[in-house]
């Protein structure tokens, strides 16, 4: 009888986490329909701005003669530039999830963190295919990278994920609570992509402007994918443990002020 009695609040937990991947899952392809309408091609379009970006910056770094570890521009572009995507698609599905799609949250059963959730795992799961999707069109320019190691590149765009998430959480509840504080907000958004990782590595940067950009976490993400493409690239200044820390803190901190306000608007 006892066994029966903890068997069924975990079968309805289950029921519910499926329920809410099935949410989620509805969500996401209702996202994909409002952009792209019929358009088989609408994949191709979410991933052409990012290969324009990560190909222009490629031309630019190694034009330049940038100083890059191993003169590794392609990996380097490409590493760096894919961590911020994620990073910034989770955060603006956490900070402004809760505005899209237009009514959705009007639908019974659907609530504000769904939408939230639905963009970060479309963002997590975009640029992890677009890692391994974007060496053919690179190829086309005669531009050659390997595949990159598919465990290594899951827990590195996984944690670019959660910290976009978890931030945006922390950010949106700021700016409800403090709404002056939008544009301080918006300023840091641009601290943290120019200390990110994408235009410097942690062994070429001053040792002065090191000491700074260390204790971003994304620049640990973008070294280690870097690293995921290519072997040999040196990691041994940065490490996971830092950015998974932060991750969880601030996903946790994040969640904390969005149930607080959310009990305050009742």
């Amino acid at each position: 009888m006892a066994s029966r009695i903890e068997a069924a609040p975990f079968g309805a937990g289950l029921a519910a986490v499926f329920d809410d991947l099935l949410i989620i899952r509805a969500l996401i392809l209702r996202n994909l329909r409002v952009r792209h309408g019929t358009n088989p091609l609408g994949i191709f379009v979410e991933v052409l701005r990012p290969i324009v970006i990560c190909v222009a910056h490629y031309f630019y770094f190694s034009l330049l003669l940038r100083d890059v570890p191993g003169h590794q521009y392609l990996i380097f572009t490409v590493g760096g530039f894919t961590i911020w995507f994620t990073f910034q698609a989770a955060y603006s599905g956490a900070f402004e999830g809760a505005k899209w799609p237009a009514g959705a949250n009007y639908i019974p059963g659907v609530t504000r963190m769904h939408l939230r959730v639905a963009k970060v795992i479309w963002g997590f799961a975009l640029y992890l295919f677009f890692a391994f999707a974007i060496i053919w069109p690179l190829a086309i320019f005669g531009l050659q990278v390997a595949p990159p190691d598919l465990g290594l590149s899951i827990i590195d765009y996984g944690l670019a994920a959660a910290l976009g998430f978890g931030y945006g959480l922390v950010c949106a509840a700021v700016c409800q609570m403090v709404p002056a504080l939008a544009p301080v907000v918006k300023i840091l958004e641009w601290a943290v992509f120019l200390s990110s990782g994408v235009y410097e590595s942690l062994l070429t940067i001053p040792v002065p402007f090191a000491e700074i950009v260390q204790y971003n976490p994304l620049i640990d993400l973008a070294e280690y994918q870097r690293h995921a493409y290519y072997p040999g690239y040196p990691i041994f200044q940065v490490n996971l443990v830092y950015p998974a820390v932060w991750a969880l803190g601030l996903v946790f901190f994040g969640l904390v002020l969005n149930r607080y306000l959310a009990r305050r608007r009742r």
